[in-house]
């Protein structure tokens, strides 16, 4: 009897667990935020979507850019600046994230690597932070990593590596921790290289709209992504002549 009553509980218990898991992952999914609608309108290439990701890529790549998403952001949010990056020979691949949190998944970019090819790694916001475990992990496969309006975690030091990192950041964020941001720098190279667009804010960097706590831009949503594009092309080129 005692057996009946302790299964019955168990099961009771399971359910309710099934339950709030499949409430999260429904309030998880409805929070994320996707593309606006015009972005499709200035995309030139063609962007291919598979059940884990969506890639932008040029005729003759020359170098292959892994690109993690911010938080609750869908990765089809980050395609127009993938777009961009591609009209100047860089293969763009967005992966889909679990629940949208790219912490969740910090080594996708292990699902593409392929050696005989460059590759770089960059992440917006949390993207940023979990593309750090990777260049943290495996420095070796990687040209370079990008920061966008984001920093490494605490308990990651890249100070004395080799990897060329580059670190752009908004002057118009008002979601980013800005006392994290700048104590987290001597976690960085050296030699990093810093960028700062005047008038950008922290959501622009992907084309999903406002973001709460965010300031106004006062640059347009465009402009933010070709001077975020040019800011990434001239890293990309600088990191390859180095030798």
């Amino acid at each position: 009897m005692k057996n009946n009553r302790l299964f019955r509980f168990l099961m009771i218990g399971m359910a309710i667990l099934m339950v709030l898991l499949l409430v999260t992952y429904v309030v998880l999914t409805l929070l994320a935020r996707g593309p606006e609608s015009s972005m499709h309108d200035h995309i030139t290439n063609e962007v291919t979507e598979t059940r884990n990701h969506f890639m932008v890529e040029p005729t003759d790549p020359f170098a292959t850019l892994v690109l993690y998403p911010g938080a609750l952001v869908e990765a089809e949010s980050y395609v127009l600046l993938g777009d961009m990056l591609a009209r100047e020979g860089v293969r763009v691949i967005i992966p889909k994230m679990p629940l949208n949190f790219a912490i969740l998944n910090r080594y996708a970019f292990n699902d593409y690597y392929e050696e005989g090819h460059p590759w770089f790694l960059g992440g917006h916001s949390l993207g940023g932070a979990s593309a750090s475990y990777v260049a943290d992990s495996y420095p070796e496969r990687l040209e370079g990593l990008i920061l966008i309006a984001s920093y490494t975690p605490s308990s990651i030091d890249l100070s004395e590596t080799a990897l060329s990192v580059l670190s752009i950041t908004a002057e118009l964020d008002g979601v980013i921790d800005t006392d994290a941001l700048e104590i987290r720098e001597s976690l960085l190279p050296a030699d990093t290289t810093h960028a700062r667009i005047d008038g950008a804010n922290h959501a622009q960097f992907g084309y999903y709209g406002t973001q709460r706590a965010d300031k106004e831009a006062e640059i347009s949503v465009l402009e933010q992504h070709e001077i975020t594009a040019g800011i990434i092309m001239d890293f990309v080129y600088e990191v390859m002549n180095k030798d």
